[in-house]
C-alpha cells in the first residue's frame, strides 16, 4: 500500500510538473497590460493589395481621423446592445465566462472543428489589441491570461470604453466614432435605438453583417440585437417593436478610391475566413497581398457591362471570370456601381438561374449514356412525378410539337425535353453532379431545377466554376482570388495554391461542349459568338426576373447575371424589349470575352479518348442503317453508342406524289412525311417563279422505295415575273397640321405586267389604297418627320415598296 502511495504521489507531482511547464510555454512570451491604450496607438502600417502584375489595386488603413469617445457619451442603447449581443454575463465575470467557454468547447466537439468562439469582450479585446485569429487551445490560454490581467486593473466601463473605441466595425471604421460617421453620417452620441443596435450587431462578422454588403442579414441582425435587449431587461417590448419596425437607412459608403471594389471586398472576407488573418492585421498590419486578378480582363468586365446598360434605370448586373484550368479568379464586378451598391452580386446573390442550370442535367444524362441524339416530345405536357402531383411543363419549344433530338432541345432550351430529362436520369444524380462540377450551394432535390426552380438560388461566381470544369474537359478546380499573403517583414502569413478535383468524365466534358457550342452558334445565345470556338448556355426566369449567360472557351470562362436589386422586379421594357439570357446577357459577354482575349490566339477544345463519329437516323437518333431515309454525323461515347434504328430496317415502298407547281418547301415537306430522300437542282425556267418545283424524277405515280434516288428541279426565277419599281410625289413637300396633303404614285411602273394594288401607309396610323390618296396628319412630325410608305402589288403577286419621310409643322 505504501508503493502505491508513493506512486501516486509521483504521478501527481510529474503532473503538475508537466502542467507547469506547458502553462509557462504557453505564457511566457504573454505581453503585459501595463498600458493598454499606449499599444493600441502609432503601429498602423498600410496593407497593399496587388493584382496578378504587380499593380496597385487598393491600400488598406484604418480611419486616419478616429476619435475615441468616452463611455458617457456613447449612447445607452448602444452599450447595452453590445453587451448583450456579445456578453450578455460581462459585468459578472471577471474576463473569463466559464459557461461561454463550456457552450464553445460543446459546439466545437459536436462540429468537429473549432466552429464557435466563447470569448467574453474582455477576451475580443485581447485578441484585437494582440493575437491572431486562429482558435486553438494555447490561443484561449494566452488570452484567458491576459484578459485576467486586464479585468485585475481595470473597472468594466474601462473595459467596455476601451473595447468600444478599439474593435473593428467594418469598412476600416474601428472605434464606434469612426463606424457611426461610416453607417449613419453622425457622431455616435445621436444614433438612435435601432441605429444602436445595427452597430453593435455588426461587431460579430463586419463583412456578413454591414448594411452596406448584406442588407438584409445586418437588418435580421439588428432585430436579434432588439431582442435580446428586450429579453435582458434593456429596453421595452413596445420598443422594441417600434425599433425594429424602422428601415435601416443609411448615409453611403464614401470609401477611398479603389480598383476592382467588388473584387477587393471579397478577397477581405476570403481572408477572414481563412482564420490566419485578422481585421487588424487587415488594415493595420502592413501586409502585401498578392492576388489573381487580371487588370486588362477587369476593365474589360467593367466596360462591357457599362457600355451595354448604360441607362439609369436599367437592371444591375455581375460577372465573374475565371482560369478554368486554375479557378483563379481574373475579373469580378458585383453590380453597376459600388458606389451606390456595394453589396456584390458576383459572390453573395444568389438568384434563379433559369435554363442557365439544364448544363447540370446534360451532364448527368450524357454520362448515364443518354445519346445527344436521342428524340424526345416536344411541347406543352403534363408529366408523372412519382409521389408528387403532376407536372405540367411549358415554355420555349418555339411552337414545335412531336420529337426533337436533345441535341436542338439544348441549343434551343426547350423545357419540356429537360422535364423528361430529369425524370429519366433522376434530380438527386443531378444534385451529385452540379455540386461536383463546382456549385457550392445546397440544391433542392426536385425535378424542377432541371428548369432552374432552385430554393436559395446560385451566385455567379458559382456558376462560372461549374461551367470551368466543362472547359477544363472534367476536372474542376475551386475560385480562389489570394496567391499570397506576407507581413510587413516578407514573411509568408498565407499562400494558396490551385486545388482541382475530379468532377466529371472527359469525354462527357467534351461531348456537352460540342452540343453547347451550337447554342452560340445557332440557338438561343448567337448573341454570344465571338469569333472562336466558344460554349455556353443561356438562363431566363419566369417574369423576366433573371437573365444569364455563362459561356466558356477552352482558357476562360465567364458567368453574367442580369436583374435588378429587387428580386421580384421584372424585366419585361428594358431598351423597349425583354431581357432575356440571349439579349444584354449575351452581349456582355460576348463584349468581354473578346476584349479580354484579344491579341491571344483562339485555340480549341481537345478531343479525349472515348468518343466515336457515327452516322445516325435523323428521324429517330439511333444509328444509321442502309434504309434511314435521312442521315447525319455525331459524336457519341464509345461505351455508350445508341442502338441500331429499328424503324427502318428494311426499304419502305410507296407511290411518288405529284410535287410539280408546289413551292420547294411544301414539296420537301411531302417527301419527308413519306421518309423519301431527295436532291434539289435549281435552274432558270422562263415565267416560273423563284421556289417553284418545275419538274420530278421519278414521276407522279412511279414506286418507290425509301433507298430510291429521287431529284426535284426547282426554278431560280432569274426570267420569272419581275418586281414593278415604286415611285411617287408629295404635294405640298412640307406640311401643316390640319392641313390635306396629296400623294401620287403615277411614276411608278410594271415592266412585264399591271399594278393592281396600291396601298399607303402613314407614321401617324393612317393607310389608303389608290393610285393617289389624301391624307391629313394628326399632329407635328418627329424632327425626322413622318414616314410615308407605298407598297405595290402586280397581277403575277409580285410586291414592291418605297419610302419617304415628310415635315409636317
Amino acid at each position: 500500500m505504501r508503493a502505491i502511495g508513493c506512486l501516486l504521489l509521483f504521478l501527481v507531482a510529474a503532473a503538475l510538473v508537466v502542467g507547469g511547464l506547458f502553462y509557462y510555454s504557453v505564457v511566457r512570451d504573454v505581453p503585459q497590460i501595463d498600458d493598454l491604450k499606449a499599444q493600441q496607438k502609432g503601429r498602423d502600417q498600410t496593407t497593399v493589395i496587388l493584382d496578378k502584375d504587380g499593380g496597385v489595386l487598393a491600400k488598406l488603413y484604418a480611419e486616419e481621423n478616429r476619435t475615441d469617445v468616452k463611455l458617457a457619451d456613447v449612447p445607452p442603447a448602444l452599450r447595452n446592445g453590445v453587451v448583450a449581443v456579445e456578453d450578455k454575463r460581462f459585468y459578472e465575470h471577471k474576463g473569463v465566462d466559464p459557461l461561454g467557454i463550456l457552450r464553445a468547447f460543446l459546439t466545437d466537439v459536436k462540429e468537429g472543428e473549432a466552429a464557435q468562439g466563447g470569448s467574453t469582450i474582455t477576451q475580443q479585446l485581447v485578441k484585437q489589441a494582440f493575437l491572431t485569429a486562429e482558435k486553438t487551445a494555447k490561443r484561449k490560454i494566452r488570452e484567458a491570461v491576459l484578459a485576467n490581467r486586464i479585468e485585475s486593473r481595470m473597472d468594466k466601463d474601462e473595459i467596455l470604453e476601451l473595447y468600444l473605441n478599439t474593435i473593428y466595425y467594418g469598412h476600416g471604421s474601428y472605434g464606434v466614432e469612426a463606424a457611426s460617421q461610416a453607417y449613419f453620417g453622425k457622431h455616435a452620441k445621436d444614433l438612435s435605438l435601432a441605429e444602436s443596435a445595427l452597430i453593435a450587431g455588426v461587431i460579430r462578422s463586419p463583412g456578413n453583417y454591414s448594411p452596406y454588403l448584406q442588407p438584409d442579414a445586418a437588418k435580421e441582425r439588428r432585430d436579434l440585437v432588439l431582442r435580446l435587449m428586450a429579453e435582458q431587461g434593456y429596453i421595452t417590448a413596445a420598443e422594441q417593436a417600434a425599433a425594429a419596425a424602422t428601415p435601416v437607412k443609411t448615409a453611403g459608403l464614401k470609401g477611398r478610391q479603389v480598383a476592382a471594389p467588388y473584387f477587393v471586398e471579397y478577397l477581405k472576407a476570403q481572408l477572414i475566413a481563412t482564420g490566419k488573418v485578422t481585421d487588424s492585421q487587415i488594415y493595420r498590419g502592413g501586409l502585401t497581398i498578392r492576388t489573381t486578378l487580371d487588370p486588362k480582363m477587369q476593365k474589360a468586365a467593367e466596360a462591357a457591362i457599362a457600355g451595354t446598360l448604360d441607362r439609369e434605370s436599367d437592371p444591375s448586373a455581375a460577372l465573374v471570370a475565371l482560369d478554368p484550368k486554375t479557378g483563379a479568379v481574373l475579373a469580378m464586378v458585383g453590380g453597376r456601381d459600388f458606389a451606390t451598391q456595394q453589396f456584390n452580386a458576383a459572390v453573395q446573390g444568389h438568384r434563379q438561374p433559369g435554363s442557365a442550370f439544364k448544363p447540370f442535367v446534360l451532364a448527368t444524362a450524357l454520362g448515364a449514356g443518354v445519346s445527344p441524339e436521342a428524340a424526345f416530345e416536344c411541347g406543352p405536357m403534363t408529366l408523372k412525378v412519382p409521389g408528387a402531383p403532376d407536372w405540367k411543363v411549358t415554355g420555349a419549344s418555339g411552337g414545335r410539337t412531336g420529337k426533337m433530338r436533345l441535341r436542338e432541345a439544348t441549343e434551343q432550351s426547350v423545357n419540356s425535353v429537360y422535364a423528361q430529362l430529369i425524370l429519366q436520369v433522376g434530380a438527386d444524380e443531378t444534385v451529385e453532379t452540379a455540386e461536383k462540377m463546382g456549385i457550392s450551394t445546397k440544391l433542392n432535390a426536385d425535378p424542377a431545377i432541371a428548369l432552374g426552380g432552385l430554393e436559395t438560388g446560385v451566385s455567379p461566381i458559382e456558376m462560372a466554376s461549374a461551367y470551368g470544369t466543362l472547359a477544363n474537359g472534367g476536372t474542376a478546380t475551386q475560385p480562389y482570388g489570394i496567391v499570397q499573403v506576407t507581413n510587413q517583414s516578407g514573411a509568408e502569413l498565407l499562400a494558396v495554391a490551385p486545388k482541382p478535383s475530379a468532377g466529371i468524365d472527359p469525354a462527357v466534358a467534351y461531348l456537352e461542349t460540342d452540343m453547347l457550342t451550337g447554342v452560340i452558334t445557332r440557338g438561343t445565345g448567337t448573341a454570344a459568338a465571338i469569333g472562336r470556338p466558344a460554349a455556353g448556355k443561356t438562363g431566363t426566369t419566369q417574369e423576366y426576373r433573371d437573365a444569364w449567360f455563362v459561356g466558356y472557351t477552352p482558357d476562360l470562362v465567364a458567368a453574367v447575371w442580369v436583374g435588378y436589386p429587387e428580386a421580384q422586379r421584372e424585366m419585361t421594357n428594358v431598351h423597349g424589349r425583354k431581357v432575356t439570357g440571349g439579349s444584354f446577357p449575351a452581349q456582355i459577354w460576348a463584349k468581354f470575352m473578346k476584349a479580354a482575349l484579344a491579341g491571344r490566339k483562339a485555340a480549341g477544345f481537345v478531343k479525349p479518348d472515348g468518343l466515336v463519329s457515327k452516322q445516325y437516323c435523323a428521324d429517330t437518333g439511333l444509328l444509321a442503317t442502309d434504309f434511314c431515309p435521312k442521315k447525319a454525323a455525331g459524336l457519341f461515347l464509345a461505351d455508350n453508342l445508341p442502338k441500331t434504328c429499328d424503324v427502318h430496317i428494311v426499304p419502305i415502298t410507296v407511290k411518288m406524289p405529284n410535287l410539280v407547281g408546289m413551292t420547294k418547301e411544301a414539296a420537301a415537306a411531302a417527301l419527308q412525311k413519306l421518309l423519301l430522300t431527295f436532291k434539289v437542282i435549281e435552274k432558270d425556267v422562263p415565267g416560273k417563279a423563284a421556289g417553284t418545283v418545275t419538274d420530278q424524277t421519278p414521276v407522279a405515280g412511279s414506286t418507290v422505295t425509301t433507298t430510291t434516288p429521287i431529284t426535284l428541279t426547282v426554278a431560280t426565277g432569274s426570267n420569272a415575273n419581275k418586281a414593278p419599281t415604286a415611285s411617287f410625289k408629295v404635294t405640298p413637300a412640307q406640311g401643316q397640321v390640319g392641313k390635306v396633303m396629296t400623294f401620287d404614285a403615277s411614276d411608278s411602273t410594271d415592266a412585264d405586267g399591271t399594278i393592281v394594288k396600291y396601298l399607303w401607309e402613314f407614321g401617324d396610323g393612317g393607310t389608303a389604297e389608290g393610285k393617289t390618296a389624301s391624307h391629313t396628319f394628326s399632329g407635328p412630325s418627329p424632327a425626322t418627320g413622318w414616314s410615308v410608305t407605298l407598297w405595290l402589288t402586280d397581277d403575277d403577286g409580285a410586291t414592291a415598296s418605297a419610302a419617304k419621310s415628310v415635315v409636317v409643322k
